[in-house]
């Protein structure tokens, strides 16, 4: 197959990230002319908004939307979703180096199989020590051990963004969480429609550029409210 696939990259003050991923994305995409990228700047205060606007003009495979202010993950996710009605696969990925974007094709020929939806599992058995910081490891796992008993679903990790999803899987889904818990939104949702999800065993590495623009708190109170929709949408 040959299926329209395009790449959503979240950033934040991500200024000394985005140089080392764009060369990466380059090598990716570049041979691939059905692939392309779209970068959301959420309200980026540094230098991000022109790294972005100088890579339109060196890489003909980028595009780039600009929120006004930060908004927060769910949100520029959700104008990823709104601004590929194109693409077939969508891919989600972080800017930090977390999870190599080097692995996406396997993302993609999985959805071709048959998956709607394709997801980096630092939990899963197979993986070895994950290394990407103790609150972001401990919270991880914990409320993905949370979601997988409430959910009463075999999934080893609900809180990845490095995913791949077939376009009419997710289409008429609503993304209410503005913060990092709505990737663990969407796939719940997509749990209840029944989809087909595949886990692949991905271990979590350190970011490698800049500082986490995770708020622990932020995260976990999202996490909580989720977890009691989550509850109350399966009767638990």
């Amino acid at each position: 197959m040959n299926l329209k696939t395009t790449i959503i990259v979240p950033c934040w003050n991500e200024e000394a990230a985005l140089v080392p991923l764009l060369q990466r994305l380059h090598l990716l995409v570049a041979p691939r002319q059905s692939w392309d990228v779209l970068f959301v700047n959420d309200g980026s205060t540094d230098g991000t908004g022109g790294i972005l606007e100088a890579a339109l003009q060196k890489y003909p495979w980028a595009r780039v939307v600009h929120h006004a202010g930060n908004r927060g993950l769910g949100a520029a996710v959700r104008t990823g979703f709104a601004a590929t009605a194109d693409s077939d696969i969508l891919c989600t990925i972080d800017s930090d180096g977390t999870y190599p974007p080097e692995r996406l094709p396997e993302f993609v020929d999985l959805i071709e199989a048959g998956a709607d939806v394709v997801t980096a599992s630092p939990w899963h058995p197979e993986n070895h020590q994950a290394d990407g910081g103790f609150h972001r490891i401990v919270l991880s796992r914990g409320v993905s051990l949370c979601y997988r008993y409430l959910t009463g679903t075999k999934l080893y990790t609900y809180t990845a963004l490095f995913r791949a999803y077939r376009r009419s899987a997710i289409e008429g889904v609503q993304i209410e969480s503005d913060g990092f818990p709505a990737v663990t939104e969407i796939l719940i949702k997509l749990l209840g429609r029944n989809c087909t999800v595949k886990e692949v065993a991905m271990p979590l590495r350190p970011r490698e550029h800049g500082l986490s623009k995770m708020s622990t708190m932020k995260a976990i109170q999202g996490h909580l409210r989720l977890l009691t929709l989550t509850s109350q949408w399966i009767g638990r």
